[in-house]
Formats: structure tokens, C-alpha cells, sequence
């Protein structure tokens, strides 16, 4: 229970909201957030003032956002007041810097889809690491792969676990995209997003492609960059079916050999008068 009132500081463009006992972390996030950049493809965003609320508790943070956001979430980014709302946590750094990414790529498109939403955000947050690797790899082996339209399901909706395959997911499809830009990145296609919210729309204008294809163009980019576990696990399954295939084929022609063995001894009776009483036999 918070008895205190908030208190604010101001550092540059960015107000920070604050309970006792978290100033010196408010003011170090302010700085952090004043200070934030570059962003992908957009090299001159606009310089809004932002206003970032540091929340002493998750209950604190679930009831500054009513309840709305899911249990695992650790921050928040408004993008029509500039708001962000975070607590504290050992990563609240790169955190932060990712809802600074929603404020920043919101303030020069008018709508996207949330894969893109958040996969930009991770991109920019320099969240893609060896983990999300291995991440997209189990949902290629587990036969998870979603459409886009299935992975903002999964965004908004999903569990802890299902989440954040899909914006390992998402932060693949943002990449491609990079690709699909050369030289500028993500550039051309903000431009395009900056009149329009159809994102088909602007991938026909942008890329020639229509959502449709990239989607198909992504899927087949992900078995090709990071299917290696998928093929890794076809491998060793052949390899562990030959392995009992021999194993079986061995024991097999054991238990062969041994009734041949029974059978020749059965019966099997040596006359006295062919051996010499030495022991050695009668020629």
C-alpha cells in the first residue's frame, strides 16, 4: 500500500512520475529515455514530450492499467498521450527502450498490425538473441507456425510462454522486411505507413508484394534461416530409427543362431568305437 503521493521530475523532454524510495531509478530512466535512439527507419522522428510512470509494484502497475494488460507484461506504451508505464525489474533498461520504440514508430505511422507493432519494437530494442533463435526453431519442430493474422491472436491473448514465441516470431517478420528494404531498411515502408493504415497497401506500394505473399515469403524464410533444429531433429530420428532397425536385426540373428545351436546338439551322439581310449580318434 502506497500511502505517499507521486512526484514528478523533469528530465529534457521527458517527466517522470515517481513514489518514494524510487527517485534515484526515475531519474536515471528519464535520462535513459531523454537520450533514446536511433530507430529503424526513421531517422528524424518527431520530439514529443514523454511522460513515463515508474510503478513501485506490479499491483501498483496492474491498477495504473486497469487490469488490461497480461500478468507477465512489465511495461506499457500509450502512444496517444506519449505515455509509458513500467516497473521496475533487472532489465527495465531495454524494457523501456522498447516502449520508447512503440512512442517512436507511432508517431510517424497511422495504424499498423501488432506482429509488426512489436516485432519493431524488439528490433529496435535489440532484443533478437540466440534464445529467440531457439525459440522460433521449437515452434518450426513443434509445427507452430501461425499466420500473421494468428500471431496478433497470440500477442494479445496468449500465455507467457505461447507470447513470447510469437514476438520472436513477429521480430523475424520485421527483419524480412528490413531485407526487403536494402540499403534503407525499414524506411521505405514507414514513409508509405505514414498515409496509409493498410498494410497490404503499403507493401503493394513499397514492395510489390501484397500481405499475402510476404507472408508466404516469411514462412518460407524461416525454414530456410532457422529450420536447422527442424532438420537437426529429422536427422536424428532417421539416425535413431536406423539404430534400433540394427539393434532389432542383431538380437534377431542372436536368438537365431542360439536355436541353431539347440538344434544341432539335440540328438547328437558321437559312437565310442570312433575314438581311441586316449581320447584321440580312430583313423
Amino acid at each position: 500500500m502506497q500511502a505517499q503521493e507521486p512526484a514528478v521530475v523533469h528530465v529534457g523532454r521527458v517527466s517522470a512520475v515517481y513514489w518514494s524510495g524510487e527517485e534515484a531509478a526515475a531519474v536515471a530512466l528519464a535520462e535513459f529515455a531523454d537520450r533514446a535512439g536511433p530507430w529503424p527507419g526513421i531517422p528524424n522522428p518527431p520530439q514529443h514530450r514523454i511522460r513515463l510512470i515508474v510503478a513501485p509494484s506490479a499491483a501498483h502497475f496492474d491498477s495504473l492499467t486497469a487490469g488490461r494488460l497480461p500478468e507477465w507484461g512489465a511495461a506499457a506504451a500509450f502512444p496517444a498521450s506519449n505515455t509509458i508505464v513500467l516497473v521496475l525489474s533487472r532489465d527495465h533498461q531495454r524494457v523501456l527502450r522498447h516502449e520508447l520504440a512503440h512512442l517512436a514508430l507511432h508517431s510517424v505511422v497511422r495504424r499498423v498490425p501488432r506482429w509488426f507493432d512489436e516485432g519493431y519494437a524488439a528490433r529496435a530494442a535489440g532484443e533478437w538473441d540466440r534464445m529467440d533463435v531457439l525459440r522460433v526453431n521449437w515452434a518450426l519442430l513443434r509445427g507452430l507456425l501461425p499466420s500473421l493474422e494468428e500471431l496478433d491472436r497470440h500477442i494479445r491473448q496468449g500465455a507467457a510462454v505461447e507470447a513470447e514465441a510469437s514476438y520472436a516470431l513477429a521480430t523475424t517478420a520485421v527483419l524480412l522486411l528490413e531485407r526487403l528494404g536494402g540499403d534503407r531498411g525499414l524506411e521505405p515502408l514507414l514513409q508509405t505507413l505514414r498515409g496509409t493504415s493498410d498494410f497490404d497497401l503499403a507493401l503493394r506500394a513499397t514492395h510489390q508484394i501484397t500481405l499475402g505473399q510476404f507472408e508466404e515469403m516469411w514462412r518460407r524464410d524461416l525454414r530456410k534461416r532457422y529450420g536447422w533444429l527442424l532438420i537437426f531433429s529429422s536427422v536424428t530420428v532417421f539416425w535413431a530409427f536406423i539404430g534400433l532397425l540394427l539393434a532389432a536385426l542383431w538380437a534377431w540373428r542372436r536368438q537365431r543362431d542360439r536355436l541353431r545351436r539347440q538344434a544341432l546338439d539335440e540328438g547328437w551322439n558321437v559312437p565310442e568305437d570312433l575314438w581311441k581310449p586316449d581320447g584321440s580318434p580312430n583313423s
